[in-house]
């Protein structure tokens, strides 16, 4: 591994690990395009992923070969071994996203095994049981405790529960995700015409949905807070086009006035985020929640689940920055929530002026300086 003399103009030669090297692919793959984006100007970047899904013109690329048959754990194994096999050399910082053995920085973006196996009352003599369960938590307490290893957590409240699990954790530090800022708002004009663009009805009060696991996201609990609501709604879900099916009688049976459209994957999100009034995310678990983030960068109302449930809610002030949702599995408190926000022209003004205010604070302009100074920290280590 290169280590470049301690000189701040020196650019830094980064490599990012990622197995899907996408925007669309979920909160931990939209989180490395986005940085990577961010770093280029420090940095010269290589991407080493299984698939990419993202123009990579801009980086080098380093292709990990897919194996022909489908085991998500000897795949992982595979993963491990072929990247840290090709990037022996030529490196300053190694940056992984994914459970990976080797690496100076680690960005930890979900619960960690560890500390999910403690919440259920984990017993070791069911890892040594199922050699996949045993890999998987090997790798990860290599990947977290051995010295040297820089981690980031994307919340503070994921950092403590992973300090709990694991007390020999080598380090960390919280750097939450940052958003692309958008250069404007939609009017109330541009939010009918991105409706007529979407082909939905435009004069519609319309609620927006992000996520791949929609019953992890709460989606059950929206459609049920939306049959509760006195007026015409239509609600547009973009996520997993693979579970569309199993909701399509749920969203059938909402009532009169009340209409689901299953967006599916959705590249460019700009002409969903014109489209909505509001974004509902009454998650169950979320480390952070991304989708969050940039609704507020384009000045949409969010309602979403208090920091117990989803971490980007440690950062916000209820009422202020967005509505927090204390349970998650209330439809009818989440449905008094969507009411207040559609009929309380004040409160949606001052949610979407201050939500647009707390995303230009982490902008990714402003997150990447805290990676830099955690690149210049591992590289210091390294010396």
């Amino acid at each position: 591994m290169n280590v470049p003399k301690k000189n701040q103009d020196v650019r830094i030669k980064l490599a990012i690990l990622i197995h899907h090297f996408c925007r669309n692919g979920g909160g931990s793959q939209s989180y490395a395009v986005q940085l990577a984006h961010a770093m280029r100007g420090e940095c010269d970047i290589t991407i080493v992923a299984q698939i990419f899904g993202e123009n990579t013109d801009m980086f080098r690329q380093r292709r990990v070969p897919s194996l022909p048959f489908h085991s998500s754990w000897i795949n992982h194994l595979w993963f491990n071994w072929y990247s840290r096999r090709i990037l022996r050399d030529g490196f300053d910082i190694i940056h992984s996203h994914e459970n990976l053995i080797f690496g100076n920085v680690h960005t930890i973006h979900t619960k960690t095994m560890h500390a999910g196996l403690q919440e259920k009352g984990f017993r070791w003599l069911r890892a040594l049981l199922s050699p996949r369960l045993f890999t998987y938590l090997w790798i990860e307490k290599k990947r977290l405790c051995t010295r040297g290893h820089h981690n980031v957590f994307v919340s503070q409240p994921l950092l403590e529960q992973t300090q709990s699990a694991l007390p020999r954790l080598s380090s960390g530090t919280v750097i939450p995700p940052g958003v692309e800022m958008p250069d404007r708002v939609a009017t109330p004009n541009e939010k009918t015409l991105a409706r007529q663009a979407l082909g939905f009805s435009p004069h519609t009060l319309t609620i927006g949905f992000v996520g791949h696991d929609f019953k992890k996201k709460g989606l059950d609990v929206l459609l049920r807070a939306v049959a509760l609501l006195p007026f015409d709604v239509q609600v547009l879900i973009v996520g997993n086009p693979s579970m569309a099916d199993l909701y399509a009688e749920r969203a059938n049976a909402l009532g009169d006035g009340k209409k689901c459209h299953f967006l599916g994957l959705v590249s460019d999100m700009r002409l969903v985020y014109d489209a909505v009034d509001c974004l509902a995310h009454p998650t169950q678990e979320d480390t952070f929640a991304m989708v969050v983030l940039e609704a507020l960068s384009h000045g949409v109302p969010v309602i979403v689940s208090g920091e117990k449930f989803c971490g980007i809610s440690s950062f916000l002030t209820n009422e202020t920055d967005a509505l927090l949702l204390s349970d998650p599995h209330d439809q009818n408190a989440l449905a008094s929530l969507l009411e207040r926000v559609v009929t309380d022209g004040d409160l949606r003004k001052t949610l979407a002026e201050n939500g647009r205010r707390f995303a230009e604070k982490k902008s990714w302009s402003e997150i990447k300086k805290s990676y830099y100074d955690v690149y210049r920290i591992a590289m210091d280590t390294i010396c």
